[in-house]
């Protein structure tokens, strides 16, 4: 095996990963940066909160749910007869 080829090869291994580290470095000091400065912006400007147009309807009696309970039991029997 050739000694320069194998330095060669760690040289430019040491390079990418140092390229990459270097990327990564900046990519997180970037997001960092973008958080703050839109923390900041948004004491300005703040996101307008849709509220929820859809009132949920309330059951009356404990046994309402007669309809899921029918389903359930239906799935249970289809599972169980695959079986």
């Amino acid at each position: 095996m050739d000694l320069e080829l194998f330095k060669t090869g760690c040289l430019i291994m040491i390079i990418g990963m140092g390229i990459v580290f270097l990327f990564l470095w900046v990519m997180v000091y970037a997001m960092e940066l973008s958080t703050k400065v839109l923390g900041f912006i948004n004491k300005f400007m703040p996101e307008e909160v849709e509220e929820d147009k859809y009132v949920s309807k309330k059951k009356t009696a404990k046994n309402d749910n007669n309809e899921e309970i029918a389903v359930a039991i239906a799935c249970a029997v289809a599972e169980r007869s695959r079986a």
